[in-house]
């Protein structure tokens, strides 16, 4: 819908001009007969029209319309009955007046005959030339009556219609007069045809001084202003949407504030262009607090690191320190001594584990996270991450199936963290007991890694977020800060690998984890 404001005037909807002249169409095989008629009919002043045959006659009927049409009987070929049925067929001419002309038969039936096959009239000849003329002239009259009729409707439907359109558009302003959005209509090339009140009320604009371009220009922040011209000339020449951040000044107290702002195509519908309808969006609250969120999240990430830091040296000496105590007590120390240093070095193991965690998440993030690669075979790496869990296992058991060999170009450390990790989340994740799966192959070039267990499953909501950093599935740690899914997916990302989880969610089906690694 147009917001220009202006619509045309509508006539007088019974004040019609009218064509000076109606159309009627004689058909005759006999040129004599067609002379005798323009002859009487002249006086009327109206357009005559010869035909010589039934074809003929149809496709002057096709060409264009006819008050009425007068229409030989005897003919050649196809006779007067056969056009007058073929007329009657067109959904254009149903309606048209046929008199049918004829020198013969005055009978009954032939009569009948003739106004089934759709006569308005019957003259038989030799006919009274006023007689015919009076009757031409009659239904000539009833044809501009008719058209008149028609105009005038036409017009009221006209009328109408921009009655509507006026309302529809005064309705329109009103609604995007009360939106909290600006908003500008445009023409083809760009210039302002219309703002709504939310822009002259933020700019401090009369509408004359909104339609120009060059004031509301001034408004952009000049640091925004080069690229959205230049994004908004590519639309021109494109004739494609635009999305755009820019700030805006608001005149009551000068604040640039942060608009999303919207241009859009108009088109007819032909899908030519019309027009364009900008809108922009204040999301200068939402900007700073997702900036606010950014900050915090960075100085959040930031303190980790430092801590993780700060930790990790007193950490290594208290590994030391455990395990020189273990080593000094010797193997006759007291069971509750042994116990308890076993308890202490496996807590700072514990301790000294979470801390390298949080310093690879600070890796990851600073994009620091450097690899080590070199020729590898992951068959012998998954057996020896199985052989590392068998002391531990109770009530579970690990199956493999695996080559006897599978060689690629990667970090053998850092995939043996990978694998850890999902191992462990798998038996982890199984309270009940049950089989851990691990298999390996080759697919077109690319190396396939499937950890599936029995377990409690993944709820299919928590699937996409299970690699966050700080994710637990089920809301509920076994251990650990969840950050090993996070620091997986930076790990297999790194090589350029892919890593996801598959699960129906449901107990006992437990969940898949796939990891596709490319062999170069």
């Amino acid at each position: 819908m147009s917001l220009e404001g202006s619509q045309p005037l509508i006539a007088n909807a019974f004040v019609r001009a009218e064509p000076a002249t109606s159309s009627i169409l004689m058909v005759d095989d006999h040129d004599a007969n067609l002379l005798a008629l323009e002859a009487i009919l002249e006086p009327l002043g109206q357009r005559l029209v010869r035909a010589s045959s039934g074809p003929e006659a149809l496709r002057w009927l096709l060409r264009e319309d006819f008050a009425l049409i007068l229409l030989d009987v005897q003919m050649p070929g196809m006779d007067g009955f056969e056009t007058a049925r073929l007329v009657r067929q067109r959904q254009r001419t149903r309606y048209t007046p046929i008199i049918f002309l004829t020198a013969h038969s005055r009978d009954e039936s032939h009569l009948v005959h003739g106004y089934t096959m759709g006569a308005a009239d019957y003259v038989v000849k030799p006919f009274n030339p006023d007689v015919l003329r009076w009757k031409v002239e009659a239904f000539v009259a009833l044809y501009r009556q008719q058209q008149r009729l028609q105009a005038q409707e036409a017009a009221l439907w006209e009328r109408e219609r921009h009655i509507l359109e006026r309302q529809s558009e005064r309705r329109f302003r009103r609604l995007v007069d009360s939106m909290p959005q600006l908003v500008w209509a445009l023409l083809v090339d760009g210039t302002v045809s219309y703002v709504n009140r939310g822009w002259l009320e933020y700019a401090g604009l009369t509408p004359e001084q909104a339609r120009r371009s060059q004031e509301n220009q001034r408004f952009m922040h000049p640091d925004d202003l080069p690229h959205v011209q230049e994004a908004w000339l590519k639309s021109l020449r494109t004739e494609q949407p635009l999305q755009a951040e820019y700030r805006l000044r608001r005149a009551r107290d000068g604040e640039y504030r942060w608009f999303l702002g919207r241009t859009l195509p108009e088109r007819d519908e032909e899908g030519q262009l019309v027009g364009w309808i900008a809108t922009a969006t204040d999301i200068h609250d939402a900007r700073r607090a997702v900036e606010v969120l950014k900050a915090a999240s960075e100085a959040k990430d930031m303190f980790l690191t430092m801590a993780a830091h700060e930790l990790r040296t007193p950490l290594q000496a208290a590994r030391s320190y455990a395990h020189l105590a273990k080593v000094k007590a010797g193997a006759g120390m007291d069971p509750g001594l042994d116990k308890a240093l076993r308890g202490i070095h496996r807590t700072v193991n514990r301790m000294a584990s979470l801390v390298e965690n949080l310093l690879d998440v600070g890796r990851l993030q600073q994009g620091e996270l450097h690899l080590a690669q070199g020729e590898m075979d992951v068959s012998l790496l998954l057996r020896e991450v199985v052989e590392h869990f068998q002391p531990l296992l109770e009530s579970h058991r690990i199956d493999m199936d695996a080559p006897e060999s599978l060689v690629l170009r990667a970090d053998r450390e850092r995939l043996e963290q990978v694998f850890t990790n999902l191992v462990s989340n798998a038996l982890r994740y199984s309270p009940g007991g049950g089989a851990v799966r691990l298999t390996a192959r080759e697919e077109s070039g690319l190396v396939h890694v499937e950890v599936a267990d029995q377990g409690l499953g993944i709820p299919p909501s928590q699937l996409e977020h299970i690699f966050e950093r700080f994710s637990r599935a089920h809301g509920i740690s076994y251990g650990g800060l969840g950050l090993g899914l996070a620091i997986s997916r930076g790990i297999v990302e790194r090589h350029g690998g892919r890593i996801w989880a598959e699960s129906s969610g449901h107990e006992g089906e437990g969940s898949t984890f796939h990891v596709v690694l490319p062999k170069g």
